[in-house]
């Protein structure tokens, strides 16, 4: 369990953090996407993806055939079954990777160790170091990886359907009356994120104000009686399944506090909700929905009543 969680709190960091500097794509000399000259050399690019979040990027940038190993944590989409793997990137599995040849391989700033970056430049692979802090980052990630993976239309063609549907569904939620939320990442310590994580831009678009924006620490540890002082309108629990409806219950005893008592408690999909690659729009809808379903529900009954595109709360049996 102890690992599980640990997971799940390296990927939040990793894949939704937002930097002091400037987001989007950089390389270093060392690190340089490939030249014109070397994608005439190499028309087709052997490329290896050591995130889940870049997997997805790859494939919606038209790319998905120019990628020859994954990192285990990739499982989206459901082409990415047949690909081989390579380990994680901080337990690279090196003997396989270099048995795949890789022409490239692309690997996330923030969430690999800087000891395995110089190992891969020891041993003469090109890197692609990139990080996508914000919503905004996804399209133009979109168009630079199309550009190194020779897949320049598809690419820009996802970057144009991502960027308009992130600004319909800007225009669609502004204006929304502002509800204060509390957005847990896991209960066993209790975690949550700050205003520094991607999680507070989606809460925002939504009408949403993340209660611990303030807290300087990314994914701070909190205790509930912080829940309980800041009093949130809706709790935003990143679990689904058995540990989502186990997480939600854990909060049933607190009565008094506001989501509770008004059944304004959900689970979202963290890989939804966190993961920096177009599918991210998926979780901005569902958590939109379920703000609006927060809004609009009735002072006794269904908080659900008259939104079905929003999911079943947990709390349904385990608070009334």
């Amino acid at each position: 369990m102890a690992i599980w969680r640990t997971c799940i709190l390296n990927l939040t960091l990793a894949l939704g953090a937002a930097a002091v500097s400037a987001a989007g794509v950089r390389s270093a000399a060392s690190t340089d996407a490939p030249t014109a000259d070397a994608a005439t050399a190499a028309a087709v690019p052997r490329i290896i993806s050591l995130s889940p979040h870049i997997t997805e990027l790859l494939f919606a940038a038209g790319a998905g055939d120019r990628i020859v190993g994954v990192d285990d944590s990739s499982d989206y989409p459901a082409a990415v079954a047949g690909i081989a793997r390579v380990g994680e990137p901080a337990a690279l599995d090196i003997e396989r990777l270099l048995k795949l040849k890789p022409t490239l391989i692309v690997l996330w700033d923030s969430g690999t160790p800087a000891s395995r970056k110089t190992q891969l430049e020891r041993l003469n692979l090109r890197l692609y170091i990139t990080d996508q802090h914000h919503l905004d980052d996804i399209g133009t990630a979109l168009i630079e990886f199309g550009r190194f993976a020779g897949t320049e239309a598809a690419a820009a063609a996802a970057a144009d359907r991502y960027r308009f549907d992130l600004a319909q569904l800007r225009s669609r939620y502004a204006g929304r009356p502002r509800l204060k939320v509390f957005y847990q990442v896991w209960d066993r310590p209790l975690y949550t994120l700050s205003g520094a994580h991607v999680v507070s831009e989606v809460l925002s678009l939504c009408g949403g104000d993340n209660v611990f924006a303030d807290l300087s620490t990314l994914a701070p540890a909190i205790d509930k009686e912080a829940v309980l002082a800041r009093d949130p309108d809706v709790i935003l629990i990143a679990a689904t399944g058995a540990q989502g409806a186990r997480q939600t219950r854990e909060w049933s005893q607190f009565s008094n506090l506001r989501a509770i008592r008004d059944h304004r408690v959900f689970t979202v999909d963290p890989s939804l909700t966190g993961r920096m690659s177009p599918r991210i729009l998926q979780g901005v809808r569902e958590v939109c929905d379920l703000l609006d379903s927060a809004r609009g529900q009735p002072a006794v009954g269904d908080p659900r009543m008259g939104h079905r595109r929003a999911p079943p709360s947990p709390l349904k049996d385990s608070v009334r």
